[in-house]
This record gives structure tokens, sequence and C-alpha cells, in this order.
């Protein structure tokens, strides 16, 4: 028989310690400003808005020139923590109140839009909400929006027979001052397995399916491509009478290229790789995936890149002016400037103004890249492809959610807008051409 064996004991396990909790800033106010050092007066690369909460680099506060209280905030920069503006108590009643209303970052469209008639803007109706003492310059600074300026809201209340929309700033105004936009749907296309170029867009109603006879001639059929749709083509066009047609991969048609946007990249990257190529030229952009975009003022298209691999593919809306004119200024014929630009500012919502108090209210996925233009969405229209901007790149939402999220350098986690900084690396690059 065996010897006798002691009963094994059991196993020692050890518990970890819990990870300490990261302390935490609380953002009661929208525009709580992001500055390099503490000093209240340092030229601001970065804001914060109401709701949000972003990590504390250093649990210790430092004093600094207009603030008596800065703290150091993950990944960089310093913000002033008042009490009024921003807290470290997440049971803040002004937060929590605050913070139930901030922007949907997490959607294409973070709030309701609509369009003004003449809409008057009200901090507090008798009868509906009230949000208590906010903190000063929490609400837009105008009380009146002049008819074609856009509102942003966050929902709808019944007071009796009226109807109030509740603004993005927690001001109200009467629903029948206001025309309500619907929700845009087009988006671009992800390329790499179900999509690759070429693809070709419609940005006009009543294109054609081509077909071909036996004698290889092209003819109209009745069946129509829809407004906005996408296909996928063949490579090779073939010709007739001088014009170009692509066939469906599916092999149901053919698009004639003049009824459509067929993106075409240029061959080279901006810094001189071939696109389509291992990239050996040492110069790409030092960051991680070397993105860039390429837009068509007159094409109407936007294609974006890793490197020499082209990855998105969209419409886009640039200015009703078109391309620049020798001796006129880009903003007096709302033309869309031409050249290579960085993306220097990322703003996950901002207000856009024109001259005379005429604005678009919280614009969602704006991206600076030649003061004043930016790319950016626009959920005032649906005319994709077509010239509709005064100079800007107008994107639709989704497109716009994609192309902010793809860009470099990335918005900081609780941030609401950031000015690139060379410490942030290379930024994406912006080619804009005819």
């Amino acid at each position: 028989m065996g010897a006798n064996r002691a009963p094994l004991a059991p196993p020692v396990v050890t518990v970890p310690d819990a990870a300490p909790e990261v302390a935490r800033v609380y953002i009661k106010n929208r525009f709580v400003f992001v500055r390099p050092r503490p000093d209240a007066n340092a030229d601001w690369f970065g804001f914060l808005w109401f709701g949000a909460s972003v990590a504390l680099r250093r649990a210790e506060p430092v004093r600094g020139r207009g603030c008596a209280t800065f703290y150091a905030i993950e990944p960089s920069g310093y913000i002033c923590v008042d009490g009024k503006q921003a807290t470290l108590d997440p049971n803040d009643p002004v937060f929590k109140t605050v913070a139930a209303f901030a922007p949907k970052l997490d959607r294409a469209e973070p709030h309701h839009y609509a369009e003004s008639t003449g809409a008057e803007k009200h901090a507090s109706i008798a009868g509906l909400d009230d949000f208590g003492a906010l903190p000063a310059l929490f609400h837009e600074p105008r009380l009146r929006l002049l008819p074609l300026s856009t509102f942003a809201y966050i929902d709808e209340h019944e007071l009796g027979a009226q109807h109030f929309l509740l603004g993005s700033d927690l001001t109200w105004v009467d629903r029948e001052q206001v025309k309500p936009y619907p929700s845009v749907t087009f988006h671009g296309v992800e390329l790499g397995q179900e999509w690759h170029l070429p693809v070709a867009f419609f940005r006009k109603a009543g294109a054609h399916v081509y077909q071909q006879d036996a004698a290889g001639r092209f003819a109209r059929s009745a069946e129509l491509f829809p407004l906005h749709s996408v296909v996928q083509l063949t490579a090779e066009p073939r010709f007739q009478h001088g014009e170009r047609y692509f066939a469906l991969e599916n092999g149901k048609g053919w698009v004639r290229e003049i009824d459509a946007v067929v993106p075409v990249a240029r061959s080279r990257t901006p810094w001189g790789a071939r696109l389509g190529s291992d990239d050996r030229t040492g110069l790409a952009p030092k960051n991680a995936r070397h993105t860039w975009l390429e837009v068509s003022v007159l094409g109407g298209w936007l294609l974006a890149f890793e490197g020499t691999r082209a990855v998105y593919a969209t419409l886009i809306s640039p200015g009703r002016g078109g391309v620049p004119q020798e001796g006129k200024s880009t903003l007096e014929i709302a033309a869309t400037p031409l050249g290579t630009f960085p993306i220097s500012g990322k703003l996950a919502t901002i207000t856009l103004e024109s001259p005379g108090e005429y604005v678009h209210s919280d614009v969602p996925w704006t991206q600076n890249f030649l003061h004043p233009y930016a790319i950016h969405t626009a959920y005032w229209h649906d005319n994709w492809g077509n010239p509709q901007s005064g100079g800007c790149i107008n994107v639709a939402p989704i497109d716009g959610k994609w192309l902010f999220e793809f860009s470099e350098p990335a918005l900081p986690p609780g941030w609401h807008a950031l000015r690139w900084q060379p410490e942030f690396g290379a930024p994406t690059v912006l080619v804009v051409h005819e």
C-alpha cells in the first residue's frame, strides 16, 4: 500500500490591491480653457465643455496667475478649478444638473437642429424647468436668432397649448419660431473590404443606368440611380463618342462618368510616395498612421488615406463660389482655398458666426485648416457633391464624425476642442485642389 499523504493545503491566492481611483475634474461651464502653464493669460490650446470630466495628472493644485488653484490635466496643460467653472466634486449640484444636457458626442448629430424664423431666446420660462444659478456666460450671448440662423436643441416640452424647445445652452425657444431639420442620412464608404476604388456617387437626381447592346453600343435605360447612392465600379472604363462609361461590379449595367462623381486620387502622397506601393521615401509624417485627406472642389469629393492606401470616400459640399479667382478674396466670392494645409484645430461642437449675427449653432465635428476655413458638418442642407458653403468644406454628419475621429491629433478623452501643438506629433494633412 502506498504511504499516507497529508491533505493538500488550499492554494494561496494573492488579491492585488485595488488600483487607486484617479482624481478627476468636473466641468460646469462652456469654454473652460486649457493653458500650457498655470497662467490665466496664457494662450489656450484646448477647452473643456460642461458635463465632461477629465483625469488629473497630479492631485495637488498649483498657484498661478489669475487663479488660485490650477490643476494639471491629462494629457497636457492646466485649467483653473475655482468651483464656479470647474470642480473636483462629482456630486456638485450644478455639475450634476448640466451634465444631463451635455452634447451626445457618441452620435453623429450631438443635438437636434432647427432653422430660425426670427426666434427669441429665453433664459427661463415660468412653468418649465428651472436650472438654478448657472455659471456666468453659460448661455450663448445673443437673445435673438435672425431668420436662416440655426438653433441646436436638446428636448421639447409642452406648456399648455405651447411647445418650447430647450436649447443646447439651456435657453428656451418657442417651437413656432423655428423649423426643425430632418436628420441627414447620407454618408460615404470605408474602403478595404466591401468597397474599393473606383466607386461612383450621384450628386444629382435623374442619372440613368446604361446598358450595352450586342454591338457594344451604350444606350440609356429607364432605370435611375437614386440620389446620393453609391455603387461599386470595375476599374477599366470603356469609351463611346468621347465619353467614359464604367461597368457596375455586379454586372447589372454601366455608369456614364459625366452623370456621377467618381473620385480619382492623385498618384502620390503629399510627401512623394506612390499610391498603392510600399513607402520607401523615409519622408512620411511622424505619426502612427501617416494620415492625409484629398478634396476636389469641382469634383465634390473627399478621400481619406493612411499612407499610400485610400480608406474612405465620400461627397463634400465646397464653397458656392467654386475655386479662387485672381484678384478676388475667397471670402468675397465664397470660394474654397486651394493648397496643402495641416489640420490645425479640432472642435467637437462650436457655434459659427457670419457678419450680422447670422449663426450656425453648435456645429459638430469642425476641423480647422486655414483661418477661417474648416472641414465641418452641415446639418442644414443635403446638397452633397455640389457647391453650397461660404468657402468651408461641408460634410454630412456621419462623415464628419468619422473624419474627426480619423484625423490626427486625436482629441484627448473628456476634451471638447484642441489646437495642434508640436508635442502632439505630426497633424493630418489636407490637400485641396480643383
